[in-house]
């Protein structure tokens, strides 16, 4: 059986849960790129992705709230900058099936977003801590991949 190859990529406070979902959903036919293991110091942001994408088949990024901001006079959570970056970088790489969103926490997200692949991780998200990864989002992720 062919194997499946996919980035993933997650701020710094959200590894510790990026590594929870690799290590629940790896499989002999599914295998992970860990961003903190992709990118090489002394190059680019852009080097290294430009580089990464023709090594996998897809891209999973992990949302979860980075940065307070203010949106319309509210105060919210917002993802991390470079995950947003990361995630249209694969988008206009591989397109809508082969990228995907994984949220975890709860946090602002722009409208235009709504129309894109989101795997729902859990509402609860602590900066440098994992939860569990669910049946929910094993079973939403395995829907996700068989559409590849």
């Amino acid at each position: 059986m062919p194997k499946t190859t996919l980035f993933i990529g997650s701020s710094t406070a959200a590894k510790s849960q990026a590594k929870a979902v690799v290590a629940k959903l790896s499989s002999p036919t599914l295998d992970f790129v860990p961003w903190r293991d992709a990118f090489t110091a002394g190059r680019t942001l852009l080097e290294d992705l430009d580089n990464i994408r023709n090594d996998v088949d897809g891209a999973v990024l992990l949302f979860s709230p980075e940065a307070e901001a203010t949106v319309r006079g509210n105060i919210v959570h917002t993802p991390n900058l470079n995950v947003l970056f990361e995630f249209g970088y694969f988008y206009g790489h591989f397109g809508k099936q082969k990228t995907a969103m994984l949220k975890y926490g709860d946090f602002y997200m722009p409208s235009d977003f709504g129309g894109y692949i989101h795997i729902f991780g859990s509402t609860f998200f602590k900066r440098s801590a994992s939860v569990a990864v669910g049946k929910r989002t094993e079973k939403e992720f395995g829907r996700w991949l068989a559409a590849f």
